[in-house]
């Protein structure tokens, strides 16, 4: 059979136009894959929680190295789906040989007794081949027709469910690595705002102190008081300037935590505001261990993992089975003039498992084993989440009660210094009463303030442990 020159030319520039448009789409694709991610404006007044949330979500690594796990499982999930389809490939050689036909299935024609001279082409009188050059094309089909549970590749083979599987439980592993990120900044946003206010309290107390230190040695001069109340006073302003200083350098521990996962350069450009979130009314634990608690993220990464674990148990026990492979091949050979030939063939090829000591049956049950396993895992997740959601919720209504209790001291606290101040404007309260009763105000008010700022980190701790059912930070 014989192949003209611009047929061969067609047919090069085909597979050339069809390799650039194969590439161009794959750039494409590329190009598109960092399409999705967006970026969220810092604006110019102070940050509030749900701010620092926002950017602590565009800014964590952790996120992102979830987001690309995601998208690795996919493209192995479509690879494995492309694995029980049929695969084409192609192949192209020039080869120069020398030598004598051994057969008469000799890739070039020659006369027999005769060879071909490859300076004038003229057909010489030994049986052989001075110098010969060929060009080669083949292109060989494979197509699984049942191999590994996929059937003709119709239907979804274990191989890929495997990989959608573990696809899904990425996904809600990333959801519960979201909620750990809010639960973070949430509890670093609070300690710092909150240390950035308390000091406005250690700054009076080390004030008053002052003022009682120096009343205390003033009297303890004129005989009114003993040394050792000198003394105590003294110590309690020396504790009150260290408290002062522990909340300063909280504060800046809090902003360098801040600025790190927020992503800013330095501290002096984060600018936090000084209010705190309002404590809001805790859901019904109804609400959160009924139906709800069945999307939790960390049962459904489970049940992916229960899944996924079916899945390679099912790919193991049809690797137990006959597998049938269709094979073909077409070959084309040239010899750069009028002589050329095509070859094709097919063939259907049965592999049968028979016999691998045992091998291959112990990786099933090892697989069954597993599975089975990650079942039993199932009902121990959602007993932790159960305990941790109540555990939480009981923290609340003890930390609830404390801070009822303390309001009403608190209460009772800023009575007695309005009065002590009446007092002593009238000169009867001495100015020590006076000091003493505000300290012990601004004890209450500071003890109060932590303990509120101790139940909001409690809701932050509610909406992880809740997996993002409830939310009230955003």
């Amino acid at each position: 059979m014989t192949r003209s020159g611009p047929r061969r030319t067609r047919l090069r520039n085909k597979l050339a136009a069809t390799l650039v448009l194969f590439f161009s789409a794959a750039l494409c694709a590329l190009g598109g894959a960092g399409a999705e991610h967006q970026y969220v404006t810092v604006p110019s007044r102070p940050l509030t929680l749900k701010d620092c949330i926002a950017l602590a979500l565009d800014e964590s690594p952790a996120l992102e190295a979830s987001r690309l796990d995601v998208t690795s499982a996919t493209e192995e999930a479509r690879a494995a789906r492309g694995e029980a389809l049929p695969s084409l490939t192609g192949r192209g050689t020039y080869q120069l040989f020398s030598g004598s036909p051994v057969n008469k299935f000799a890739i070039v024609n020659t006369t027999t007794g005769l060879a071909i001279n490859p300076s004038n082409r003229r057909p010489t009188t030994d049986n052989g081949i001075d110098l010969g050059s060929v060009e080669v094309y083949s292109a060989h089909l494979s197509y699984p027709l049942f191999r590994d549970g996929s059937i003709l590749g119709f239907n979804t083979a274990p191989a890929e469910a495997s990989k959608l599987a573990l696809r899904r439980n990425l996904a809600w592993t990333a959801k519960l690595r979201r909620e750990d990120v809010i639960a973070r900044i949430t509890d670093a946003y609070i300690t710092t705002v909150s240390a950035v206010n308390r000091a406005s309290y250690a700054a009076r107390r080390v004030t008053l102190l002052k003022k009682q230190v120096d009343i205390t040695e003033e009297q303890q001069k004129q005989g009114l008081m003993l040394p050792i109340d000198l003394k105590l006073a003294r110590n309690q302003y020396a504790g009150a300037q260290t408290l002062s200083t522990i909340l300063r350098q909280q504060a800046v521990a809090g902003k360098i935590q801040l600025a790190r996962a927020l992503g800013f350069d330095n501290t002096d450009e984060l600018k936090l505001s000084n209010q705190l979130p309002e404590p809001p009314a805790p859901p019904s634990a109804a609400e959160l261990l009924g139906p709800l608690i069945n999307e939790h993220p960390s049962l459904q990464a489970q049940k992916a993992k229960i899944d996924e674990a079916r899945e390679d148990y099912r790919l193991q026990r049809f690797r137990l089975y006959p597998s049938v492979n269709l094979d073909g091949s077409a070959v084309h050979i040239d010899d750069f003039g009028d002589n050329g030939a095509e070859v094709y063939t097919g063939a259907i090829n049965v592999d049968v498992p028979i016999f691998d000591f045992g091998a291959q049956m112990s990786t099933t049950r090892a697989r069954l084993a597993k599975y089975q396993a990650e079942r039993a895992r199932l009902g121990a997740v959602k007993d932790d989440v159960t305990s941790e959601i109540v555990g939480i919720y009981q923290s609340i209504y003890v930390l609830s009660q404390n801070i009822l209790t303390l309001q009403e001291e608190v209460a009772k606290a800023d009575r007695d210094v309005q009065v002590t101040n009446s007092q002593q404007q009238q000169g009867i309260a001495p100015p020590l009463t006076a000091i003493e009763k505000e300290l012990h105000l601004i004890a209450k008010r500071d003890n109060l303030d932590g303990l509120e700022v101790r139940r909001l980190m409690l809701y932050a701790a509610l909406q992880k442990a809740a997996g993002g059912a409830w939310k009230w930070t955003q």
